[in-house]
């Protein structure tokens, strides 16, 4: 009998031990991956910026902050004609062939305004300490790319998980109104989609 029970501790050790090194090896995995972000690469520069919501858009992201009476924050640019007002020295233009480009001059007729990242392939430095799931806009291999984080982070930690990757990348609205799409793959489910609150979006036909 004695036996027997010294055999079944010495399983339940060897079981308690393999699922402890099971841990360890996921918890190390987990660490090491955490801050790479997710990137779902366009694979094409044909991206516009708007104000009109289409349900049948292939890409749909929410953009520029939104102002409290529901209106676009800054100044933006929809077909070449401007609105708003700015709110921040850089305009963030979606070029047809350059891609992203960050200037205080308008590059293309289509257009927001948002925090910098990365600009030049150098880190802009925020204040902000919350950790919250972040999402960018950035050019990677030359072509635009939306960048997630997969974990809650401030926003200097998920400018620097995402440098190694892009050399210009601005911000994009994850608030409340913080759903989009892009094809068959949704973003961030957990926030609440609040569409009559949105303003503006990123968008592809």
């Amino acid at each position: 009998m004695a036996s027997k029970k010294s055999k079944r501790k010495k399983v339940r050790r060897i079981f308690l031990g393999l699922s402890g090194l099971i841990l360890l090896v996921l918890a190390i995995r987990y660490m090491a991956s955490y801050d790479v972000p997710y990137i779902y690469r366009l694979g094409t520069n044909n991206v516009k910026f708007t104000d009109k919501y289409d349900p049948d858009a292939t890409l749909l992201i929410p953009a520029a902050y939104s102002n409290p009476d529901h209106t676009v924050q800054g100044e933006y640019r929809i077909a070449g004609k401007i609105y708003g007002e700015p709110n921040r020295l850089e305009r963030i233009s979606i070029h047809p062939t350059k891609g992203l480009v960050i200037s205080g001059r308008w590059q293309s007729n289509y257009g927001f305004q948002q925090t910098v990242l990365i600009k030049n392939n150098k880190i802009r430095y925020h204040k902000d300490k919350r950790l919250a799931f972040r999402r960018a806009l950035g050019t990677v291999d030359g072509k635009l790319a939306i960048l997630q984080s997969k974990v809650p982070m401030t926003l200097n930690q998920f400018s620097e998980s995402i440098h190694k990757y892009c050399n210009n990348a601005v911000n994009l609205d994850m608030g409340d109104y913080g759903y989009g799409w892009y094809k068959r793959k949704k973003f961030s489910r957990i926030f609440k989609y609040n569409r009559d609150k949105q303003t503006n979006w990123i968008y592809l036909p």
